[in-house]
Protein backbone atom coordinates (compact mmCIF):
# COMPACT_ATOMS: atom_id res chain seq x y z
CA UNK A 1 0.00 0.00 0.00
CA UNK A 2 1.48 3.37 -1.14
CA UNK A 3 1.08 6.61 1.40
CA UNK A 4 -1.32 7.68 -0.76
CA UNK A 5 -3.50 4.83 0.08
CA UNK A 6 -2.81 4.69 3.54
CA UNK A 7 -3.81 8.42 4.26
CA UNK A 8 -6.81 8.35 1.65
CA UNK A 9 -9.88 9.10 2.91
CA UNK A 10 -8.07 11.05 5.40
CA UNK A 11 -10.93 13.97 6.11
CA UNK A 12 -9.16 17.97 6.88
CA UNK A 13 -11.21 20.66 8.28
CA UNK A 14 -8.56 23.64 7.30
CA UNK A 15 -8.95 26.97 9.09
CA UNK A 16 -7.07 29.05 6.55
CA UNK A 17 -6.52 31.89 4.19
CA UNK A 18 -7.68 32.42 0.54
CA UNK A 19 -6.88 34.14 -1.79
CA UNK A 20 -8.35 37.35 -4.87
CA UNK A 21 -8.07 40.42 -2.20
CA UNK A 22 -5.66 38.57 -0.18
CA UNK A 23 -2.11 37.75 -1.57
CA UNK A 24 0.24 36.84 1.02
CA UNK A 25 2.46 34.44 3.20
CA UNK A 26 -1.04 32.80 5.15
CA UNK A 27 -2.69 32.72 1.83
CA UNK A 28 0.14 31.01 0.06
CA UNK A 29 1.00 28.34 3.20
CA UNK A 30 -3.10 27.69 3.05
CA UNK A 31 -2.84 27.00 -1.15
CA UNK A 32 0.00 24.55 -1.03
CA UNK A 33 -1.28 22.64 2.09
CA UNK A 34 -4.33 21.46 0.78
CA UNK A 35 -3.02 21.28 -2.86
CA UNK A 36 -0.51 19.17 -1.51
CA UNK A 37 -2.79 17.15 1.28
CA UNK A 38 -5.07 16.56 -1.81
CA UNK A 39 -2.18 15.16 -3.72
CA UNK A 40 -1.97 12.98 -1.03
CA UNK A 41 -5.08 11.61 -1.03
CA UNK A 42 -7.18 13.40 1.80
CA UNK A 43 -10.42 15.37 2.05
CA UNK A 44 -9.75 18.50 2.72
CA UNK A 45 -12.60 21.37 3.50
CA UNK A 46 -11.39 24.62 3.31
CA UNK A 47 -12.62 27.81 6.02
CA UNK A 48 -11.73 30.97 5.17
CA UNK A 49 -12.62 34.86 5.50
CA UNK A 50 -15.01 36.45 3.15
CA UNK A 51 -12.34 39.22 2.96
CA UNK A 52 -10.00 36.68 1.80
CA UNK A 53 -11.47 36.94 -1.65
CA UNK A 54 -12.71 33.96 -3.81
CA UNK A 55 -9.79 32.29 -5.03
CA UNK A 56 -9.51 28.49 -3.27
CA UNK A 57 -7.20 25.61 -3.58
CA UNK A 58 -10.46 23.16 -3.55
CA UNK A 59 -13.74 23.12 -5.36
CA UNK A 60 -15.81 25.28 -4.49
CA UNK A 61 -18.05 23.37 -2.69
CA UNK A 62 -15.62 22.62 -0.50
CA UNK A 63 -14.58 26.15 0.71
CA UNK A 64 -16.81 27.93 3.03
CA UNK A 65 -16.48 31.66 2.77
CA UNK A 66 -17.25 33.06 6.35
CA UNK A 67 -18.41 37.06 7.01
CA UNK A 68 -16.67 38.45 9.32
CA UNK A 69 -14.76 42.23 10.25
CA UNK A 70 -11.12 42.20 9.85
CA UNK A 71 -9.36 45.32 11.39
CA UNK A 72 -5.66 45.54 10.23
CA UNK A 73 -4.54 41.94 11.27
CA UNK A 74 -7.48 41.28 13.63
CA UNK A 75 -10.47 38.78 11.89
CA UNK A 76 -13.59 38.90 13.85
CA UNK A 77 -16.09 36.85 13.11
CA UNK A 78 -20.09 38.24 12.44
CA UNK A 79 -23.03 37.10 14.52
CA UNK A 80 -24.07 33.53 13.89
CA UNK A 81 -20.76 32.44 13.44
CA UNK A 82 -20.68 29.72 16.18
CA UNK A 83 -24.18 28.14 15.07
CA UNK A 84 -23.04 27.89 11.63
CA UNK A 85 -19.81 26.21 12.11
CA UNK A 86 -21.22 23.73 14.40
CA UNK A 87 -23.67 22.89 11.83
CA UNK A 88 -20.33 22.67 9.29
CA UNK A 89 -18.29 20.80 11.80
CA UNK A 90 -21.06 18.49 12.43
CA UNK A 91 -22.16 17.38 8.76
CA UNK A 92 -18.12 17.56 7.73
CA UNK A 93 -16.92 15.06 10.36
CA UNK A 94 -13.14 16.07 9.96
CA UNK A 95 -10.91 14.10 11.57
CA UNK A 96 -8.33 16.49 11.89
CA UNK A 97 -8.91 20.03 12.40
CA UNK A 98 -5.82 22.52 11.48
CA UNK A 99 -5.61 26.01 12.11
CA UNK A 100 -3.89 28.33 10.11
CA UNK A 101 -3.31 31.04 13.15
CA UNK A 102 -5.18 33.04 12.96
CA UNK A 103 -8.30 32.02 10.79
CA UNK A 104 -10.83 34.44 13.45
CA UNK A 105 -10.53 35.42 17.14
CA UNK A 106 -12.56 32.90 17.40
CA UNK A 107 -10.10 30.33 16.81
CA UNK A 108 -9.49 29.15 20.39
CA UNK A 109 -13.66 28.04 20.34
CA UNK A 110 -13.10 26.20 16.89
CA UNK A 111 -10.46 24.15 18.55
CA UNK A 112 -12.96 23.00 21.54
CA UNK A 113 -15.35 22.46 19.32
CA UNK A 114 -13.69 20.38 17.32
CA UNK A 115 -12.58 17.84 20.29
CA UNK A 116 -16.00 17.96 21.08
CA UNK A 117 -16.87 16.75 17.67
CA UNK A 118 -13.99 13.78 17.89
CA UNK A 119 -11.69 15.62 15.79
CA UNK A 120 -7.87 16.11 15.93
CA UNK A 121 -6.88 19.57 16.46
CA UNK A 122 -3.42 21.43 15.27
CA UNK A 123 -2.45 24.84 14.78
CA UNK A 124 0.25 26.33 12.89
CA UNK A 125 1.42 29.54 15.14
CA UNK A 126 2.58 32.26 11.81
CA UNK A 127 3.13 34.72 14.22
CA UNK A 128 6.58 36.24 13.85
CA UNK A 129 8.46 37.54 16.43
CA UNK A 130 10.87 40.80 16.77
CA UNK A 131 14.63 40.81 18.17
CA UNK A 132 14.89 40.48 21.80
CA UNK A 133 15.13 43.90 23.64
CA UNK A 134 13.39 45.65 20.62
CA UNK A 135 9.97 47.66 21.18
CA UNK A 136 8.29 44.58 18.47
CA UNK A 137 9.75 41.95 20.41
CA UNK A 138 7.77 43.21 23.43
CA UNK A 139 5.01 43.50 21.81
CA UNK A 140 4.98 40.22 19.33
CA UNK A 141 6.08 38.12 23.06
CA UNK A 142 2.41 39.80 24.04
CA UNK A 143 0.68 38.78 21.19
CA UNK A 144 2.30 35.03 20.97
CA UNK A 145 1.18 35.21 25.27
CA UNK A 146 -2.47 36.01 23.81
CA UNK A 147 -2.69 33.38 21.63
CA UNK A 148 -0.89 30.89 23.49
CA UNK A 149 -3.58 31.54 26.39
CA UNK A 150 -6.40 30.52 23.71
CA UNK A 151 -5.29 27.77 22.17
CA UNK A 152 -5.76 25.12 25.04
CA UNK A 153 -7.60 22.58 22.92
CA UNK A 154 -5.44 22.26 20.17
CA UNK A 155 -3.17 19.52 20.21
CA UNK A 156 0.01 20.30 18.87
CA UNK A 157 1.44 23.67 17.93
CA UNK A 158 3.12 24.13 14.59
CA UNK A 159 6.09 26.11 14.62
CA UNK A 160 9.00 26.75 11.87
CA UNK A 161 11.97 26.93 13.71
CA UNK A 162 13.69 25.60 17.21
CA UNK A 163 14.31 29.07 18.06
CA UNK A 164 10.04 29.66 17.63
CA UNK A 165 9.87 26.92 19.65
CA UNK A 166 11.59 28.25 22.40
CA UNK A 167 10.00 31.15 23.00
CA UNK A 168 6.88 29.53 23.08
CA UNK A 169 7.99 27.00 25.66
CA UNK A 170 9.63 29.71 27.42
CA UNK A 171 5.71 31.42 27.68
CA UNK A 172 4.63 27.94 29.71
CA UNK A 173 3.85 25.61 26.19
CA UNK A 174 4.27 22.28 27.26
CA UNK A 175 7.53 20.70 25.49
CA UNK A 176 5.10 17.87 24.01
CA UNK A 177 2.38 20.28 22.13
CA UNK A 178 5.12 22.18 19.97
CA UNK A 179 6.63 20.71 17.05
CA UNK A 180 9.22 22.07 14.82
CA UNK A 181 7.99 21.41 11.09
CA UNK A 182 10.14 23.83 8.70
CA UNK A 183 8.15 25.65 6.09
CA UNK A 184 8.26 24.72 2.66
CA UNK A 185 7.55 25.59 -1.43
CA UNK A 186 6.55 23.32 -3.91
CA UNK A 187 9.98 23.06 -5.87
CA UNK A 188 8.86 21.57 -8.92
CA UNK A 189 6.54 24.24 -9.71
CA UNK A 190 9.25 26.99 -8.06
CA UNK A 191 12.37 26.64 -10.13
CA UNK A 192 15.00 28.52 -11.69
CA UNK A 193 14.50 29.55 -15.24
CA UNK A 194 14.71 26.75 -17.84
CA UNK A 195 17.87 26.30 -19.29
CA UNK A 196 19.30 27.62 -16.32
CA UNK A 197 19.71 31.67 -15.20
CA UNK A 198 21.18 33.66 -17.40
CA UNK A 199 24.92 35.35 -16.67
CA UNK A 200 24.48 38.71 -15.95
CA UNK A 201 27.39 41.76 -17.22
CA UNK A 202 28.58 42.94 -14.37
CA UNK A 203 25.96 45.87 -12.61
CA UNK A 204 22.94 44.38 -14.56
CA UNK A 205 21.02 42.57 -11.43
CA UNK A 206 17.59 42.94 -10.93
CA UNK A 207 16.67 42.86 -7.06
CA UNK A 208 13.40 42.51 -5.59
CA UNK A 209 10.79 41.97 -3.15
CA UNK A 210 7.16 40.18 -2.99
CA UNK A 211 5.47 40.49 -0.21
CA UNK A 212 3.26 43.01 2.27
CA UNK A 213 4.15 45.95 1.77
CA UNK A 214 3.88 46.93 5.40
CA UNK A 215 6.36 48.62 7.73
CA UNK A 216 7.61 45.63 9.58
CA UNK A 217 8.89 44.43 6.48
CA UNK A 218 11.53 47.13 5.85
CA UNK A 219 9.55 47.93 2.98
CA UNK A 220 11.04 52.18 3.37
CA UNK A 221 14.96 50.88 3.91
CA UNK A 222 14.77 48.69 0.81
CA UNK A 223 13.95 51.69 -1.33
CA UNK A 224 16.41 54.47 0.90
CA UNK A 225 19.07 51.30 0.33
CA UNK A 226 18.30 50.76 -3.48
CA UNK A 227 18.95 53.92 -4.15
CA UNK A 228 21.83 55.05 -2.45
CA UNK A 229 23.94 51.82 -3.44
CA UNK A 230 26.23 52.26 -6.01
CA UNK A 231 24.98 50.47 -9.48
CA UNK A 232 25.39 51.53 -12.90
CA UNK A 233 21.73 52.39 -14.32
CA UNK A 234 21.25 48.81 -15.87
CA UNK A 235 19.95 47.76 -12.46
CA UNK A 236 16.45 47.20 -11.50
CA UNK A 237 14.79 46.84 -8.42
CA UNK A 238 10.99 45.38 -8.76
CA UNK A 239 8.46 45.21 -6.28
CA UNK A 240 5.05 43.44 -5.72
CA UNK A 241 2.13 42.86 -3.03
CA UNK A 242 -0.03 45.14 -1.16
CA UNK A 243 -0.04 46.84 2.37
CA UNK A 244 0.41 50.14 4.09
CA UNK A 245 3.48 51.51 2.02
CA UNK A 246 1.84 50.60 -1.34
CA UNK A 247 1.30 54.43 -1.88
CA UNK A 248 5.10 54.59 -0.67
CA UNK A 249 6.21 52.08 -3.52
CA UNK A 250 3.77 53.44 -5.97
CA UNK A 251 5.92 56.98 -5.42
CA UNK A 252 9.06 55.68 -5.72
CA UNK A 253 8.40 54.06 -8.87
CA UNK A 254 7.01 57.45 -10.53
CA UNK A 255 9.86 58.88 -9.54
CA UNK A 256 13.07 56.46 -10.47
CA UNK A 257 12.55 54.92 -13.57
CA UNK A 258 14.71 51.98 -12.27
CA UNK A 259 11.71 51.13 -9.58
CA UNK A 260 8.95 48.99 -11.03
CA UNK A 261 5.87 48.41 -9.11
CA UNK A 262 3.74 45.43 -9.67
CA UNK A 263 0.65 45.54 -7.67
CA UNK A 264 -0.31 42.17 -6.11
CA UNK A 265 0.14 39.04 -7.65
CA UNK A 266 -2.56 36.57 -7.35
CA UNK A 267 -1.72 32.77 -7.73
CA UNK A 268 1.56 30.63 -8.08
CA UNK A 269 2.11 31.27 -11.63
CA UNK A 270 2.52 35.27 -11.31
CA UNK A 271 4.50 34.40 -8.35
CA UNK A 272 7.01 31.64 -10.42
CA UNK A 273 7.12 34.35 -13.30
CA UNK A 274 8.36 37.24 -10.95
CA UNK A 275 11.08 34.88 -9.17
CA UNK A 276 12.20 33.67 -12.31
CA UNK A 277 13.26 37.16 -13.53
CA UNK A 278 14.66 38.45 -10.37
CA UNK A 279 18.34 37.93 -9.26
CA UNK A 280 18.36 39.31 -5.64
CA UNK A 281 15.64 38.52 -2.93
CA UNK A 282 15.57 41.29 -0.21
CA UNK A 283 14.11 41.03 3.02
CA UNK A 284 15.35 43.95 5.58
CA UNK A 285 12.23 42.34 7.80
CA UNK A 286 12.57 43.51 11.70
CA UNK A 287 9.65 40.47 12.29
CA UNK A 288 9.10 37.29 10.59
CA UNK A 289 8.56 33.71 10.67
CA UNK A 290 9.97 32.12 7.86
CA UNK A 291 9.13 33.80 4.38
CA UNK A 292 7.30 31.96 1.93
CA UNK A 293 8.27 34.56 -0.67
CA UNK A 294 11.75 33.82 0.99
CA UNK A 295 11.55 29.81 0.08
CA UNK A 296 10.03 30.27 -3.30
CA UNK A 297 12.60 33.02 -4.33
CA UNK A 298 15.30 30.18 -3.19
CA UNK A 299 13.96 27.51 -5.04
CA UNK A 300 14.19 29.67 -7.72
CA UNK A 301 17.57 30.31 -7.78
CA UNK A 302 17.68 34.09 -6.08
CA UNK A 303 20.56 34.74 -3.92
CA UNK A 304 19.31 36.20 -0.87
CA UNK A 305 19.79 39.19 1.24
CA UNK A 306 17.77 39.43 4.69
CA UNK A 307 18.63 40.39 8.22
CA UNK A 308 18.71 37.74 11.11
CA UNK A 309 14.56 38.65 11.83
CA UNK A 310 14.43 38.17 8.03
CA UNK A 311 14.96 34.75 7.72
CA UNK A 312 19.21 34.75 7.07
CA UNK A 313 19.30 31.40 9.02
CA UNK A 314 16.74 29.57 6.33
CA UNK A 315 18.93 31.30 3.50
CA UNK A 316 22.48 29.75 4.69
CA UNK A 317 24.93 30.00 2.53
CA UNK A 318 22.55 30.90 0.09
CA UNK A 319 22.24 34.67 1.73
CA UNK A 320 24.14 37.33 2.43
CA UNK A 321 23.10 39.74 5.87
CA UNK A 322 21.77 42.79 6.40
CA UNK A 323 22.53 44.69 9.58
CA UNK A 324 19.17 45.39 11.54
CA UNK A 325 20.84 47.81 12.99
CA UNK A 326 21.60 50.08 9.97
CA UNK A 327 18.92 48.75 7.42
CA UNK A 328 19.58 51.14 4.43
CA UNK A 329 22.94 51.61 4.38
CA UNK A 330 23.11 47.83 4.73
CA UNK A 331 20.86 46.76 1.97
CA UNK A 332 23.27 49.65 -0.36
CA UNK A 333 26.45 48.10 0.68
CA UNK A 334 25.23 44.49 0.04
CA UNK A 335 23.37 45.51 -3.36
CA UNK A 336 26.94 47.21 -4.64
CA UNK A 337 29.23 44.33 -3.26
CA UNK A 338 26.16 41.89 -5.63
CA UNK A 339 26.38 44.80 -8.63
CA UNK A 340 30.12 44.14 -8.50
CA UNK A 341 30.45 40.55 -8.78
CA UNK A 342 27.87 38.68 -10.85
CA UNK A 343 29.72 35.39 -9.85
CA UNK A 344 28.90 35.36 -6.07
CA UNK A 345 25.55 36.38 -7.13
CA UNK A 346 25.07 33.06 -9.29
CA UNK A 347 26.74 31.09 -6.60
CA UNK A 348 24.18 32.16 -3.96
CA UNK A 349 21.10 31.52 -5.85
CA UNK A 350 22.86 27.94 -6.90
CA UNK A 351 23.11 27.40 -3.09
CA UNK A 352 19.62 28.88 -2.07
CA UNK A 353 17.97 26.27 -4.37
CA UNK A 354 19.89 23.88 -2.60
CA UNK A 355 19.24 24.60 0.36
CA UNK A 356 15.48 24.65 -0.31
CA UNK A 357 15.78 21.07 -1.96
CA UNK A 358 17.78 19.91 0.96
CA UNK A 359 15.11 21.28 4.15
CA UNK A 360 12.20 22.86 2.66
CA UNK A 361 10.51 20.69 0.01
CA UNK A 362 6.94 20.35 0.32
CA UNK A 363 6.83 16.55 0.41
CA UNK A 364 9.20 16.42 3.91
CA UNK A 365 6.55 18.44 5.29
CA UNK A 366 3.87 16.69 4.16
CA UNK A 367 4.68 13.93 5.47
CA UNK A 368 5.66 15.24 9.08
CA UNK A 369 2.17 16.89 9.07
CA UNK A 370 0.82 13.64 8.57
CA UNK A 371 2.40 11.75 11.06
CA UNK A 372 1.62 14.57 13.34
CA UNK A 373 -2.42 14.03 12.37
CA UNK A 374 -2.12 10.46 13.13
CA UNK A 375 -0.01 11.15 16.43
CA UNK A 376 -2.93 13.23 17.17
CA UNK A 377 -5.73 11.04 16.14
CA UNK A 378 -4.23 8.25 18.38
CA UNK A 379 -4.10 9.61 21.25
CA UNK A 380 -7.97 10.62 20.88
CA UNK A 381 -8.28 6.83 20.38
CA UNK A 382 -6.32 5.56 23.35
CA UNK A 383 -8.50 5.25 26.89
CA UNK A 384 -7.23 7.39 29.66
CA UNK A 385 -5.28 5.32 32.76
CA UNK A 386 -7.33 4.64 35.65
CA UNK A 387 -6.14 6.44 38.28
Amino acid sequence: MTSSQAEGGLRVALLGHAGGRRADGLSSYSEQLAQGLRRRGCTVYLHHAAEDGSLVPVAPEMATSWPTLRFKTVTIPRPGFRRRMEAAIALQRPQVTHCSLSFTLADGWVGRLARRHGSATVATFHLPFGAEGTARGLVMRQLHRFWLSRLGAYQRLVVFSEGHRQRLLGLGAGAERVVVVPNAVDTGLFHPPDGGRQRRASGELVAGYLGRLDPEKGIGALLEGFAAAPLPPGARLVIAGAGTLSPLVRRAAASDPRVTYRGQLLGADARVAFWQEVDIFCLPSTAEGLSISLLEAMACGCAVLATPEGGLDAAAEGGLAIDPLRLAASVAERLGQLARDPDLTATLGAAARSRVLERHGMELMLDRLLAIYRDCMGELETPPRSA
